[in-house]
């Protein structure tokens, strides 16, 4: 990856080439690889990589140089879906939807120099998407339920299902997804951007990154605007202010990884507790809701101390 990284940025041709290349194979490698899983698991990793590659031109190059890339990029996709799928605006909508937020947050962390500051940004962004996803796709959660009692209706009949109960699970199950729609949307975004920033930090042999996110806090103001937006949710038990509170709290996620990076980071086993913790992380969502505690009460407590973080390895 990191060889891929530095030869995206020898050149605007290089880059170009580089992005557009893995956006369209992300595109049409899920249609023709037999598989709806690894086609699916190949395209999103694609599309990640392409991502990435976009935030670190940006980090590096300015956004002239990522903007120039995504054009590129955006027409060769619209050629071959225009050839292929006769789905001319498919470039514009994977332009709009993938790599705009790209472009904003990546801006920000080179004008700010703060991934803090990069990280509320993206907040803004999420509430603005949210408040539109409610007010423009008030129907969203309708229409999924339906569509999903859809498919389950054309599986073969080899047993009885219970519809009632099935559609009450599969309301529930979608009610959810629906309520953290921005929140993943923005944790999807945030994390392209610090493995960017990552990149930039490693091509530039440079350990600013490390420190950069090591001591990561948002500060007691934004941590009781989260706690008073997760009060009056509860209270008031509006699916808007749910979303919006869910969003905020996805924010601390990242100050609370930092907290354990910064736990964990003069240990000899460091990388072995890093690969447990995050697969814990992914496994387990009483462990994120931990460590998004963590992130919140960290701005009061101090979890963190200088010493462990000057002297942790890059």
């Amino acid at each position: 990856m990191l060889a891929l990284a530095r030869y995206t940025l020898k050149g605007p041709y290089q880059a170009s080439a580089v992005v557009g290349i893995l956006a369209i194979v992300a595109v049409f490698f899920p249609l023709f690889s037999g598989s709806p899983l690894l086609g699916a698991m190949v395209g999103m990793l694609l599309t990640y990589l392409s991502a990435s590659l976009v935030g670190l031109i940006i980090l590096t190059q300015g956004i002239q140089s990522g903007i120039k890339a995504i054009i590129v990029a955006v027409l060769g996709i619209t050629l071959v879906t225009t050839v292929v799928l006769e789905a001319p605006g498919l470039g514009i909508s994977i332009a709009l939807a993938q790599w705009l937020p790209i472009i904003v947050l990546a801006q920000t962390f080179r004008a700010t120099s703060s991934i803090a500051l990069t990280l509320v940004a993206g907040v803004a962004l999420g509430f603005v998407a949210v408040v539109a996803q409610y007010a423009f796709l008030p129907e969203l959660e309708k229409d999924w339920v339906e569509i999903i009692m859809q498919s389950v209706a054309q599986l073969p009949q080899q047993q009885e299902y219970d519809i009632a109960a099935l559609t009450e699970n599969v309301r529930l199950m979608v009610h959810w997804l629906i309520l953290a729609l921005g929140a993943s949307m923005y944790l999807l975004y945030a994390s392209i951007v610090l493995v960017a920033r990552w990149l930039q930090a490693r091509v530039a042999s440079s350990d600013g990154y490390r420190r950069e996110f090591l001591t990561l806090s948002f500060g007691k103001p934004a941590s009781i605007v989260a706690m008073l937006l997760v009060a009056l949710s509860s209270w008031l038990d509006y699916d808007l202010l749910t979303s919006l509170a869910i969003l905020i709290l996805a924010a601390f996620l990242f100050q609370g990884i930092a907290v354990v990076h910064a736990k964990i980071a003069g240990s000899k086993i460091r990388p072995m507790l890093t690969g447990l913790f995050y697969a814990l992380l992914l496994i387990f969502p009483q462990i994120m809701a931990v460590t998004v505690l963590a992130g919140v009460i960290d701005n009061w407590l101090i979890f963190r101390k200088n010493g462990n973080i000057e002297n942790s390895p890059d």
